[in-house]
């Protein structure tokens, strides 16, 4: 089986090469190979059978489930095997020499704003589209101003950050994000709070959980920064045989020591929070697992 992730490197990288590891030794005569991806795409290639499994934001799995944005079409033969981790909060890091210090004031005084959404289809653009969306300001409404929307990588925002020409950057990532505090090492960076509105409206949109960026996790920070928070998931398709399922589901299970050492974001993992999928139904194979050892 394929698993795909995200670019070499980073923290999917590392999660997915350690859970096709832990399949390759629990399972006799198995082949688990980890191959590059991208949140969206990784949905969609797992549809198409192009791959037997795939990780994904939840919020990515259910808008691919539905056929909403970024997907023109239903992909709803998805299924979710378990939760990876659950704490990457939504950041709007802005450059505080831009001038902006809420996200009411981008729309209500048209400020042309140069910010960087990631890349097209991930769950950081559709984060930062939709809070912006609850503000009342959409892509357009920024370029009419005189701004740009960027869809960087989060490395290249940065760099641009870093060079003048990138004014703010929306992302979903763990905290501390090694990337703010580099950049804030020679930048005067800021995060913008989210008001109680916006948050309600992105968790009914994407299905995620209200959450705060506390003021002690960056050195320019002074006070908490309430936002919300996205789900990371293992998916499947839902043709993939129960029993090839349920032991992996089991092997994963039984693995849990051995893959939160593999990476701190799995380091809270335990069984009861495996099956908090953020509402992406279950494999059969799956769930039969989580009935067998209690979990609902």
């Amino acid at each position: 089986m394929t698993l795909v992730g995200a670019s070499p490197g980073g923290a999917w990288s590392a999660i997915g090469e350690a859970i096709t590891d832990e399949l390759r030794r629990g399972i006799p005569g198995s082949a688990f190979t980890l191959e590059p991806g991208q949140d969206g795409a990784n949905a969609a290639m797992v549809q198409s059978q192009r791959v037997e499994m795939g990780l994904v934001h939840s919020s990515i799995a259910l808008a691919a489930l539905a056929g909403s944005f970024p997907f023109s079409q239903p992909n709803p033969d998805l299924r979710a095997i378990m939760l990876i981790y659950a704490d990457a909060p939504f950041h709007f890091v802005v450059d505080r020499r831009a001038g902006v210090e809420s996200f009411e004031q981008i729309g209500d005084e048209r400020i042309p704003l140069r910010v960087s959404v990631n890349t097209r289809g991930s769950l950081m653009e559709l984060a930062t589209r939709t809070v912006l969306e609850a503000y009342g300001v959409d892509y357009e409404d920024i370029r009419e101003a005189g701004g740009t929307v960027f869809f960087y990588p989060f490395t290249p925002s940065y760099e641009a950050m870093q060079r003048g020409r990138l004014d703010a950057i929306g992302a979903t990532v763990q905290v501390p994000s090694s990337h703010a505090i580099e950049a804030s090492r020679n930048l005067d960076l800021d995060l913008l709070p989210l008001n109680a509105e916006a948050i309600r409206y992105a968790n009914e949109r994407l299905g995620t959980d209200t959450a705060t960026i506390r003021g002690s996790a960056y050195p320019f920070m002074e006070r908490d920064t309430p936002t919300f928070a996205g789900r990371v998931i293992l998916i499947v398709h839902r043709d993939l045989p129960d029993d090839h399922v349920y032991a992996i589901t089991r092997l994963l299970h039984d693995r849990l020591e051995q893959l939160r050492r593999a990476h701190r974001s799995l380091q809270s993992l335990t069984p009861a929070i495996m099956r908090q999928v953020g509402g992406v139904p279950l494999h059969p194979g799956a769930e039969r697992f989580y009935r067998e050892i209690g979990v609902r």
